[in-house]
């Protein structure tokens, strides 16, 4: 509902827009080109909410992830970037801009290490205040919605925490680090009770594919990033092993190869050998990455 809201926003009301832009510290004089929501275009995962703003020095990419109370995956902030940079390779924008639109009790409780990423931080509080300025009457339902965010992401950020996972993947991250440097897998300070996808977005040499881990699932996969997911997977068929499996969707195909599902809320001293099966798999895979050209421009 908030990224419908502030989608609406971006379309109906320039004062607002005028006044973000400010905050957000974009020069000059801004109107809005384009709005789209839940943007999944490449295989570097999605963005909530895309603005192109136009101004005297060109477009620019405005790129927000909206959070209430849902934990960040790894490096999904890192991710934002990585579409920014690759929408600027595309012509799409000249420069772009990375914002995390949340209440600000969320804001609070992010790492330094993810806070990093983030060009600029709208918040909740904000937006409902300008809305009560402009016109608190036309915009009571607004107002409403953004208020009743605010006093939900209160109560339900920390309860999503777990620190089992948390200690899975800092537990993973200090292996890999360690033996495993080629993989170039991110710190982790903070996961979710449902993290238990291991992203390794660093790890292939071209940008916009990517390596995971999927622990519950007990897979390791590769994801090429091509304009013909269909034809890319068919060819990526021909070439796999027959124990492993080929995956697709909108701007990627890929393959997988099965591992063994682990629990990772277990003691790790009991999974550390299948952890380490996990790391292994990207060594198989590598055979696969002087292909990619031929995959991806299918």
């Amino acid at each position: 509902m908030t990224d419908l809201l502030l989608c609406e926003l971006f379309g109906t009301k320039p004062l607002f827009v005028a006044a973000l832009a400010q905050r957000l510290g974009i020069e000059g004089t801004v109107k809005v080109s384009s709005v789209r929501r839940s943007v999944h275009e490449t295989s570097l995962g999605e963005t909530d909410i895309e603005v192109i703003l136009e101004s005297g020095l060109g477009k620019l990419g405005l790129l927000i992830e909206n959070k209430i109370r849902a934990v960040l995956m790894q490096d999904q902030l890192g991710r934002y970037g990585q579409r920014g940079a690759d929408g600027a390779a595309k012509g799409l924008w000249q420069t772009y801009i990375v914002a995390l639109f949340s209440p600000e009790s969320y804001r609070s409780c992010i790492s330094e290490c993810e806070a990093a990423v983030v060009d600029g931080f709208l918040s909740y509080e904000w937006v409902r205040d300008w809305l009560e300025a402009e016109d608190p009457s036309s915009n009571a339902f607004k107002i409403h919605v953004l208020t009743e965010a605010i006093v939900d992401s209160r109560s339900g950020y920390v309860k999503k925490l777990d620190g089992r996972m948390t200690n899975f993947h800092q537990s993973v991250h200090a292996i890999a680090h360690k033996e495993y440097p080629e993989l170039k897998m991110a710190w982790v300070e903070q996961a979710g009770y449902d993290s238990s996808i291991i992203h390794l977005p660093h790890a292939l040499p071209v940008r916009g594919d990517s390596l995971l881990l999927k622990a519950k699932m007990g897979t390791a996969e590769l994801r090429v990033e091509t304009r013909d997911p269909i034809s890319a997977e068919r060819g990526l068929s021909t070439v796999i092993p027959s124990e492993w499996r080929t995956t697709r969707a909108k701007g990627y195909a890929g393959v997988e190869i099965a591992i063994g599902a682990l629990d990772p809320t277990l003691p790790f001293g009991t999974i550390e050998a299948h952890v380490r099966r996990f790391l292994e798999a990207p060594k198989a895979v590598a055979y696969f990455l002087p292909s990619q050209t031929r995959v991806r421009n299918h």
